[in-house]
Formats: structure tokens, sequence, C-alpha cells
């Protein structure tokens, strides 16, 4: 790996990074509450800095936001300011998917892909920024918030793609070329991407069936005042026991791949460590989901529990970018063509 591609590498890890920060910190301003503690955007309260104090708002300031609530609620310093740091995190994600393209401008001419890559992300980063100011501007309107979400998958989606473009062999495990020179001796089985590719179709029904849950949880906490936290989940539609039960289809393929991976030459190669992490991000969700069932709606477990499954999603992502470069050519394009001419 040269210098050039080794610092895009480094500073497109650190934006991924910085996107699953940013994905806890928004589920943290929804678990609390904060959505709204910046009433307008990109300002805060008509200011560049958050008030700490009542005080320190326009005098008409409950007239001006009472289309967001503030007609009667109190102002919370707290919620202000966890607001605040959402949208400051996603200012320094802006900045470094900007660093992230710049960096893969230089490798565009021996790697367009990665470049085009990346780019697709800074669209999506700036894109999920406006849709954010939507959710303000709707006040939290459910869908709005889901697609908010959604545009952090796209994000983590096409910087991790440039990442694992821009190091090509690096992740597959090597077997002996049939014939010296076959650039297929680095190439993954065909059972390894069909198991990926029902894995992230599971996994994306089980994101699809969680936001419907998020957005029913958050109409019966703003519908029904006197709901305490320890009693929407009596209150969610049957789609929660969906849910609940096909996480065990999402658990049951990825032990499964998780099995024949550790079996298999590619245990030892970063694909195969990568599924470890992915088997046991898959417990830990369930054992979030369990919390959230069992426990009440805990606060801490509805942050933890977005963004362990964005981590799970850009795991088997991972691995669909990782194998696809490499797959062996089908029958039929392996075999060499012949025309035959008449004379």
């Amino acid at each position: 790996m040269n210098a050039v591609t080794r610092q895009f590498v480094w500073v497109a890890l650190a934006t991924i990074a910085a996107v699953y920060v940013l994905i806890f910190v928004g589920g943290t301003v929804r678990a609390t509450g904060s959505g709204m503690g910046c009433p307008d955007w990109p300002t805060c309260f008509g200011r560049l800095i958050p008030p700490t104090q009542e005080a320190q708002l326009p005098a008409d300031w409950r007239v001006t936001y009472a289309a967001r609530g503030y007609d009667t609620a109190d102002f919370d310093p707290v919620k202000t300011w966890t607001e605040f740091v959402n949208r400051l995190v996603g200012v320094v994600i802006g900045l470094m998917s900007i660093a992230t393209v710049a960096l893969a401008w230089r490798l565009r001419s021996v790697q367009p892909v990665v470049f085009w890559s990346a780019l697709g992300g800074l669209f999506f980063v700036g894109l999920n920024g406006w849709i954010g100011s939507m959710v303000v501007a709707s006040n939290l309107r459910p869908v709005m918030v889901s697609l908010h979400m959604t545009g952090a998958f796209l994000v983590q989606m096409c910087f991790i793609y440039a990442v694992v473009r821009a190091t090509p062999g690096l992740w597959q495990a090597a077997s002996p070329p049939a014939v010296e020179g076959d650039p297929r001796h680095a190439a993954l089985p065909g059972w390894f991407r069909t198991l990926v590719l029902w894995s992230l179709a599971a996994l994306t029904l089980q994101i699809f069936l969680g936001i419907q849950i998020r957005e029913s949880v958050d109409l019966i906490a703003r519908a029904s005042s006197d709901v305490s936290r320890a009693d929407w989940i009596n209150a969610v539609p049957y789609i929660f026991y969906v849910h609940r039960s096909f996480s065990w289809v999402v658990l049951a393929l990825v032990a499964w791949l998780f099995w024949r991976v550790i079996r298999s030459p590619h245990g030892g190669r970063p694909t195969g460590r990568m599924v470890w992490w992915l088997l046991g991000m898959v417990i830990f969700e369930m054992m979030l989901g369990g919390a959230l069932n069992h426990l009440g709606f805990p606060l801490v477990a509805q942050p933890a529990h977005l963004l362990a499954a964005h981590l799970i999603f850009g795991i088997i992502w991972f691995l669909w970018c990782a194998l696809a470069p490499a797959m062996p050519p089908s029958p039929a394009s392996a075999q060499p063509s012949y025309r035959t001419s008449h004379v």
C-alpha cells in the first residue's frame, strides 16, 4: 500500500468511526426527547451558540417557537445542548468527508471507483444534513426521522466500499492458483457470497421492522403523555412481536455464516476475524432488545440498540464489499470465445 492510499484509508476509517459516533449521539437525542432542544436550524434559538439559561432567550421566545411545543414547555438546557452536540458532530463529519474526498481525488486515475464512492459518501452526508433540517422543520415528523436514519446507512456504505476497493487483495484468503498468475487465487467461494447476501437481506428487513416500531413509539410518546416509558412496549402494535421473533432468523444466518467461515481457509484472514465481531454484535443486539422489552425501555439501551444495528449492517456490508471484487467469473465468462469466419 503506497503512502497516498494509506493516508486515504486512515482518514476514511476515521470518518466511518465518526459516523458511528454520530449515530450513537443521534440515538441519545431521540431517547432523551431532545430532538426539539434546538427549535430552529442551523441556529439554536436564533443563536450560533445555544443559551444555557432561560434569561438568555429572546423576550418573545414562547411565541416564536410555539409551533415547536414551547408555548407550554419549559426551556431545558440539557436537551438543547444534547441536540447542539449532535449538530456539531455532524459538522465535523462533513469536514472529514471533504478531506476523504480530497485524498480520494489523488487516487482517481488509478482507482476511479474509490473516488466516486467517497464522493457518494460526501453527497449523502450533505443530503442527510438537509434531511436533519427537515426533521426540525417538521417538528420531528416520524417519517422524516426515519429518512434521517436511512441516510446514515447510505453514508457508511459508500465509505466502507471506498476503503475496501482502495485495498484490493487485503481481505481475501489466498489459495493456490489453478494456473500461475490466475487472478482467481484470492476468490471467495460462492457459498460465502450467498450467505452474506441472505444475512444482509434478513438484517435489512429486521431494520425496516425496527423503524416501524420506532415510529410507533414516537407517536405513542407524543400522543399519550400519561403513558410512562415502562408501558410503551404494551402500546406498540403487533409488529413488535414479528421484529422480536425475526431476530432469531438473523442470528441463525449469521451463526451459519460464522461456522462456515471459521472452518474454511478464510478464518485466519480479516474477513474471517470480522465474523467473530459480527456474531458477538448480533447476540449483544438481541440482549439490548430484551432489555428494551423487559426493563421498560431503559434510556441507555435505546441509542446502544440503534448503534449496534448500524455496526452489524456495516460489518455485513464490509464482508460483501470484500468478497465481491474477488469472486471468480461465471463458467460462461471464464470460457474463451472463438469466432469462425467463412470465406
